[in-house]
């Protein structure tokens, strides 16, 4: 599963410093995408990315998680910052959770 974080920066007028400002968070997994935040509504789902290695046109319905790792090449102007991380699938409770069958 491929974990992006959307984030912009502003201005303390108080503190006098810059801070960084929470916009989305995407989640890949297969082919299932998901995205929430305060302004998710800033990030296009629908936007083709070129592979800087292949020069392939990639979408999200070609390939989710593939398609998310390239998300930082189509928001390189500064003004939002994309993270990109590999996040392990958590397993519902009880799957993880076994039963001693010895007596």
């Amino acid at each position: 599963m491929i974990q992006i974080r959307f984030t912009s920066f502003e201005f303390n007028v108080e503190t006098e410093q810059w801070v960084d400002v929470p916009i989305a968070e995407l989640l890949a997994n297969g082919q299932d995408v998901t995205i929430s935040g305060p302004h998710a509504d800033w990030i296009s789902l629908d936007i083709a990315i070129v592979d800087p290695d292949t020069r392939e046109r990639v979408t999200r319905g070609d390939d989710a998680e593939r398609w998310a790792r390239l998300l930082p090449f189509a928001f390189r102007n500064g003004d939002i910052d994309v993270e990109v991380s590999e996040v392990a699938e958590a397993e519902p409770a009880g799957v993880a959770f076994r039963y001693s069958t010895a007596a």
